[in-house]
């Protein structure tokens, strides 16, 4: 899911590993295909040639044309930000949205994209507030934010704030599976079972072949893990297409683990999502958030003992 945007250290994720022991964790049953299932695995995404020579190019528009307009450069430091988060620089990607918005501020994709890094700082007021002023300058249509500041709600436990703007999102096209994924996970704070029977609804008819609609089904009881798994190369045409589906996939499939309180699985399949490497990917920049979150909890948990 692309539509917008940090590095954990590997430190990190050694100390997640180890910690993670500490949580009560659900005994797997004989017939779990963790035992028996090699899991589906792309190799780690790297900066492609072609985003290369586009950096570069912008490099050559910001320095030499001096007489662009401030909107003309606004666009340029956006385009490179965009870039930049792609290559899992984000220090240059905010430090451009900054600039965008310096240049020009009634940008409202600039705001959008900065409040992104906001959430993942856990700045929440600024995060807020530059949604707030995405949505206001566009007039309500870069429904992004809405999903964005959703989460940023969910994360401050906000739950029923956070209904609001999802439903807000979801009802903007009920038929983007994302946006019926979305829906579920965050109205499951409130009413897990409403949620899930929302989802069932909603996902009864596929409007399109994306392999995204799986996930749903495996939600929703239509179908296996291990059917999704299995067949997850269906279709895939190259790496980066089959890391872009496992970021998606594994994402959303910890997800499902979290809310039935199988925090182990939900941790392992938030390290495979972010593993992909697809760093513009909010399903990767999010399982980040999560394991975060994770280790907070482990952390007040030592502190109890």
């Amino acid at each position: 899911m692309k539509k917008t945007f940090f590095t954990l250290s590997y430190l990190f994720f050694c100390l997640l590993l180890s910690a993670c022991q500490t949580l009560s964790f659900e005994k797997k049953d004989s017939r779990d295909i963790y035992s028996a299932f090699a899991f589906p695995m792309a190799t780690a995404v790297q900066v492609s040639y072609q985003d290369e020579v586009t950096l570069l190019r912008i490099n050559q528009l910001l320095t030499e044309k001096k007489t662009f307009s401030n909107a003309k450069r606004a666009v340029l430091f956006y385009e490179r930000g965009l870039l930049y988060d792609k290559m899992g620089l984000s220090a240059h990607s905010r430090y451009d949205f900054t600039q965008a918005i310096n240049s020009d501020p009634t940008f409202a994709p600039a705001y959008n994209s900065l409040g992104l890094y906001l959430l993942l700082a856990q700045s929440y007021d600024e995060a807020f507030e530059a949604f707030d002023s995405a949505l206001e300058l566009s007039n309500q249509t870069l429904s992004y934010s809405y999903l964005h500041r959703a989460i940023a709600l969910y994360e401050v436990h906000r739950y029923h704030l956070a209904s609001q703007d999802i439903e807000t999102f979801y009802k903007l096209d009920k038929t983007d599976p994302y946006r019926i994924l979305w829906r579920y996970i965050i109205n499951s704070a409130l009413d897990k079972e409403k949620a899930l029977q929302a989802l069932k609804s909603a996902s009864l008819e596929h409007s399109d072949d994306r392999y995204i609609w799986n996930i749903l089904d495996v939600i929703a009881q239509r179908k296996t893990e291990e059917e999704l798994l299995v067949n997850v190369f269906q279709g895939v045409k190259s790496n980066n297409e089959l890391a872009e589906r496992l970021c998606e996939i594994y994402f959303y499939l910890a997800h499902w683990y979290k809310s039935n309180a199988q925090i182990d699985k939900a941790i392992y399949y938030f390290k495979l999502s972010t593993a992909t490497n697809i760093h513009e990917f909010i399903e990767y920049k999010y399982a980040l958030i999560e394991l975060s979150a994770i280790q907070t909890q482990v952390k007040i948990l030592r502190q109890q003992k």
